[in-house]
């Protein structure tokens, strides 16, 4: 799967990096690595609406495989989603070391890269506020599929993405389907699809992988390395992107701008 994938080839770039914090907040996980003296953090979204009870003893087991460096792929085949998202977090992190992107896209959102007309139609799977109220007006018809039913509202239940999917021309998705590993099954119902976009905090992470299964556009977040320590403190208390964007940059790098 694509999150095998994803950490097989991050981890074989990032050698020497060593994890020394982590957290769980309501909002979002981080793991922080250094290398050569430098601290950067990786998020990923926190499923809240999919905790098990096993969740706490697998999480900290997972915190200590990654921590003594012992095979943080296996993470990957975990049943727990607070392991799965400590994961995507340490992925993030370790992209930060290895991959910076091009200076073109600093500052960039997916709005800005990607482009839209009055025909068409766009599913955005994740109740992905901004990016929502941006397409209004722009497009022929905008479909929402979210996964989490307290913040569905009027959007589809996200069991409707194949027959969603398959009428969109573009397509945009919330960076929490690795969390949850849906985004294979979103890429294999999106095949006819002009543009496919991976967004947000947790799709942070080194592009070139995606990009060979059929993305178009990551858009993601870094934060400043001298913000670790203010990021971390306020994803402990509960923070979210209001509180974090602040403290670093977006970026949106396409396929072509990458190569």
């Amino acid at each position: 799967m694509l999150l095998d994938e994803l950490c097989k080839e991050i981890t074989s770039l990032a050698q020497g990096i060593r994890v020394v914090d982590a957290g769980v907040g309501v909002r979002y996980t981080f793991v922080v690595t250094k290398s050569s003296g430098e601290e950067l953090m990786g998020m990923a979204y926190t499923p809240v609406e999919d905790l098990t009870h096993g969740d706490s003893k697998a999480l900290m087991e997972a915190y200590e495989l990654l921590r003594e460096g012992r095979n943080p792929c296996l993470l990957a085949e975990s049943p727990y989603p607070l392991v799965k998202s400590l994961l995507v977090a340490y992925l993030n992190s370790l992209s930060a070391h290895v991959y910076e992107p091009p200076s073109s896209a600093v500052g960039a959102d997916v709005l800005d890269v990607m482009e839209f007309n009055e025909q068409d139609t766009v599913a955005v799977v994740g109740y992905i506020g901004p990016v929502i109220k941006g397409l209004k007006g722009k497009v022929k018809e905008i479909v929402v599929l979210e996964r989490n039913p307290r913040r569905r509202g009027q959007a589809l239940p996200d069991v409707s993405a194949p027959r969603a999917l398959r009428r969109a021309s573009k397509v945009i998705v919330t960076g929490a389907t690795l969390v949850n590993d849906t985004l294979d099954l979103i890429l294999e119902h999106s095949v006819d699809a002009e543009a496919v976009a991976l967004v947000g905090a947790t799709a942070s992470i080194h592009p070139a992988p995606l990009f060979r299964r059929g993305v178009s556009v990551v858009a993601g977040f870094r934060v400043s390395p001298d913000r670790v320590e203010e990021v971390a403190k306020a994803l402990a208390l509960g923070g979210g992107t209001s509180e974090v964007y602040r403290h670093g940059y977006k970026y949106a790098v396409t396929h072509r701008s990458s190569t």
